[in-house]
């Protein structure tokens, strides 16, 4: 029985619209397993060396001019032998420990930044905040610098203010040879910075002459065995661990 014209144009139709759909599928099929199923990927970097000296990094080697081809060095990414699961827990781990690194940097840095005292640079001056406390009276005040003081000494108004009542007299010689009176007294704490010392002799004075811009001596009973460094410009103290 032949077939007619319209019955084998319909089933030529037909023919082209399977042949459409399985075509259809095959590429569905392909795309599921490049974006559903893992997928191994590798990465290469070339680095090549340009006529002023300067280290070039591309991904592709089209990029790099003819003239540097033969000196060109390839390089895989991280892990790229790896697996994919097991290349994925060594970036992890990676991802943790630069975390890990960033955060005790900033720790130290932090620390680091404590160890620093401001100060008040005039001259050849060295004027240090200082906290001091005696009987449960707290004050500040601001005490020259100086490493030629035997131990800290406060003038009289600073000893009125901490209401110093128990004291022994004494006499002390300074520079120039001139011996004065001095009271003795000893402190619950002096504080500077990072550092405080608790039960610290200090000597009292009277001040004469002309008005000071600080309230006494930043002597050597308190700053013995501390390692320091004095950055003038930035005005500041800074005391190493």
């Amino acid at each position: 029985m032949k077939m007619t014209g319209a019955r084998k144009a319909k089933r030529i139709r037909k023919g082209t619209r399977a042949s459409r759909v399985k075509k259809n599928l095959w590429i569905i099929l392909l795309l599921f397993v490049y974006f559903v199923l893992p997928v191994e990927l590798r990465c290469e970097f070339y680095k090549y060396v340009d006529q002023d000296g300067k280290v070039v990094f591309v991904d592709d080697v089209g990029k790099i001019p003819p003239e540097y081809r033969d000196d060109l060095n390839v390089y895989k990414e991280k892990y790229d032998h790896l697996p994919p699961e097991q290349r994925a827990i060594m970036l992890e781990k990676e991802r943790k420990d630069r975390e890990k690194e960033r955060a005790e940097q900033i720790a130290k840095e932090r620390y680091l930044r404590r160890l620093d005292t401001k100060v008040t640079i005039k001259g050849n001056l060295v004027l240090v905040p200082v906290k001091l406390g005696y009987g449960g009276n707290k004050i500040e005040a601001l005490l020259l610098l100086d490493t030629g003081a035997s131990i800290v000494t406060l003038h009289q108004q600073i000893a009125d203010r901490l209401h110093i009542r128990e004291v022994v007299e004494a006499e002390t010689q300074v520079a120039g040879g001139q011996t004065i009176k001095i009271s003795v007294a000893k402190l619950d704490y002096v504080e500077v910075g990072p550092f405080k010392k608790a039960n610290l002799y200090v000597g009292i004075i009277e001040h004469e002459g002309p008005a000071v811009a600080y309230d006494g001596l930043l002597g050597m009973n308190f700053l013995r065995n501390l390692e320091y460094g004095v950055d003038f410009k930035k005005q500041l103290i800074r005391w190493k661990p």
